[in-house]
């Protein structure tokens, strides 16, 4: 009679074999999976930068035709006025503050894309935040499209709070939540003379300011 051949070694194998190729599969689809997200966010990155920048643009025109409103009575750094505060509720934002990547009017159907502020820089002691001495202030660009939030570093609610350092008024508080929405800042200087132009190939210059 022939020896029967040992089928529990065999099953075992074949379990084994199977284990390991179900362990290549599941690290090929994670490996792919990770691509593929940071292969996303890169994407979201660039649109948010774009986003950002292309707000800064638009503030950088609009305050920069009203340089005469940055210092003296009613001064456009009075937060009372919804120009100079990232952190006030919607409804407070003043008119012009904020607009559309594709330069529709911002409805209930169409929510604001970006949104403006200015802060004056330190340039007295004390520094009186409500009104500009030198002629320089500062720029404050969020892009508030939704699918472009980074919420991957959200971690706390946002907060107002008073600058510590008496710099400026109210400032957003220093947690992962200013990291939701990309913000860029430029200084605003206002050179005397120097008209907006519009360029079909290089963009915007003048404004009456330059952008650092």
């Amino acid at each position: 009679m022939k020896p029967q051949a040992p089928r529990g070694s065999t099953l075992l194998t074949a379990l084994g074999i199977t284990v390991i190729l179900a362990l290549i599969i599941f690290g090929v689809l994670t490996y792919t999976g990770a691509e593929q997200e940071r292969s996303n966010r890169s994407v979201r990155d660039i649109d948010a930068q774009t986003c950002a920048e292309s707000a800064a643009q638009y503030g950088r025109k609009f305050y920069g035709l009203r340089f005469a409103e940055w210092g003296g009575p009613n001064s456009i750094l009075d937060p009372a006025r919804g120009f100079s505060n990232p952190g006030a509720k919607r409804e407070d934002w003043a008119p012009g503050s904020f607009g559309r990547m594709d330069g529709q009017p911002v409805t209930a159907a169409l929510p604001p894309d970006f949104r403006v502020t200015v802060r004056d820089n330190v340039d007295d002691t004390p520094n009186n935040p409500f009104s500009d001495n030198d002629l320089q202030i500062v720029l404050r660009a969020e892009c508030l499209i939704p699918r472009l939030q980074l919420r991957d570093v959200v971690e706390s609610p946002r907060e107002v709070t008073e600058d510590p350092f008496g710099w400026h008024g109210q400032v957003l508080s220093d947690t992962s939540e200013t990291r939701r929405n990309k913000v860029l800042e430029v200084v605003l200087i206002h050179v005397p003379g120097d008209n907006y132009k519009g360029q079909r190939s290089g963009g915007a210059t003048g404004d009456q300011n330059t952008t650092q």
